[in-house]
C-alpha cells in the first residue's frame, strides 16, 4: 500500500527526514513513534504530497501512484493533529460541504456520521463539539470517500483519556474492516493496542522497526523477580550459587532474579528449600514505553 524508499527531506541545512525507508502492506496498521522533532510530521506531508522529498521516492496504492497524483490522494483520508471547520456550520453542514468538494453524493455525508457515531449530532454547531466529538468529525471527513488508506497524525495528543479511548476504539473497528492506517504519534502507549508494526524514528532517521509482539516478547524477556529477604544475603547467595541460578544483589537484603523461561520460580524454589526467610518478591517487567525509549537514547548514543 506504501512504499518508502530512500526518503530525504531538507530544509535549508536542516535535514528533518534523513534516507528513511519502509513499506506499509494493506490492511496494516502501522504506526511512526519518536520524540518531537523526529521527523513524523514532516513524513506524512510528504506521503500526502503537500511535501516535495529532497531526495527518495514513495509510491502508493496497487498501482504504485506518486503522493502528487490526484488518484492517489483520492484514496486517502486525512486526520491532523488540529483541525478547524469552517464557523457557523452544523456536523452534518460541514461533512456536506468537504462531500461537494470531493464531488461526493450526500449519502457519504450519512454514512460517515454513522461510522464515527455522530449522527445523533448532525444538527449541533460543530463549533460546539467537545475535543473527542470534533476528532470524531475529522475521522468522518476522512471517511467521507470510504478511502483504503487512512493517515493520521497524533490524532490523540489534545484528548482526555476517555476521549482517546473512544478514538482508539474507533480505529480498531476500523482496522477490523480491513483499513490500512498508518498512525503518527510520540507515545508508545498511544500506539500498542491499534499497531501492528512500529518504526521508530529518531533525528530524522530510522532507530528501529518491530512488530508490537516483538516488542512484547523483549518486555516478557526483560521482566525480573525482586525478592526481599527476612536475614541476611549470605545464604540466599550460598542456595542460588549452589543451582546455578544467577542474581543480582542490592543490599543485604535484597536480590533479583531473572524473570523470563521459570529462572524466577527456580530460584525462589531454591531459597525455600534452603530455609531462606522471604518476606515478600514481586515481578518487576520495563513498560514497553521504556523499551522504545532505551532504542532512542541507544540510537542517539550510536549518532
Amino acid at each position: 500500500m506504501i512504499l518508502v524508499e530512500s526518503l530525504t527531506k531538507r530544509y535549508g541545512t536542516l535535514t528533518a527526514v534523513n534516507d528513511l525507508s519502509f513499506d506499509v502492506a494493506p490492511g496494516e496498521t502501522f504506526a511512526l513513534i519518536g520524540p518531537n522533532g523526529a521527523g513524523k510530521t514532516t513524513t506524512l506531508k510528504v506521503l500526502l504530497g503537500l511535501a516535495r522529498p529532497t531526495a527518495g521516492r514513495i509510491t502508493l496504492g496497487p498501482e504504485g501512484r506518486s503522493p502528487e497524483d490526484p488518484r492517489a490522494r483520492h484514496a486517502m483520508g486525512y486526520v491532523p493533529q488540529r483541525v478547524e471547520f469552517p464557523s457557523g456550520r452544523t456536523v452534518a453542514q460541514v461533512l456536506e460541504f468537504f462531500a461537494d468538494l470531493r464531488g461526493l453524493p450526500r449519502r457519504a455525508v450519512a454514512r460517515s456520521l454513522d461510522r464515527v457515531g455522530l449522527a445523533s449530532l448532525s444538527a449541533r454547531p460543530a463549533s460546539q463539539l467537545s475535543g473527542g466529538y470534533t476528532q470524531r468529525l475529522s475521522l468522518a471527513q476522512a471517511l467521507l470517500g470510504d478511502p483504503a488508506l487512512l493517515i493520521l497524525d497524533e490524532p490523540t495528543a489534545s484528548l482526555d483519556p476517555e476521549a482517546t479511548w473512544e478514538f482508539r476504539s474507533l480505529l480498531e473497528q476500523l482496522r477490523r474492516e480491513g483499513k490500512t492506517i498508518l498512525l503518527s504519534s510520540h507515545l508508545l502507549s498511544e500506539v500498542e493496542r491499534v499497531s501492528d508494526r512500529v518504526l521508530i524514528l529518531v533525528d530524522g532517521r530510522r532507530a528501529g522497526l518491530e512488530r508490537l509482539s516483538e516488542l512484547r516478547s523483549r518486555q516478557m524477556e526483560a521482566s525480573r523477580l525482586s525478592v526481599e529477604l527476612g536475614e541476611p544475603l549470605a545464604r540466599a547467595r550460598t542456595a542460588l550459587d549452589g543451582r546455578g541460578i544467577s542474581f543480582q544483589a542490592e543490599g543485604d537484603r535484597r536480590v533479583f532474579l531473572d524473570g523470563s523461561n521459570g529462572c524466577g520460580i527456580r530460584g525462589l524454589e531454591a531459597l525455600r528449600e534452603a530455609g531462606v526467610v522471604v518476606r515478600s518478591f514481586e515481578v518487576q517487567r520495563p513498560t514497553l514505553e521504556e523499551i522504545f525509549l532505551s532504542v532512542v537514547r541507544g540510537e542517539r548514543r550510536e549518532t
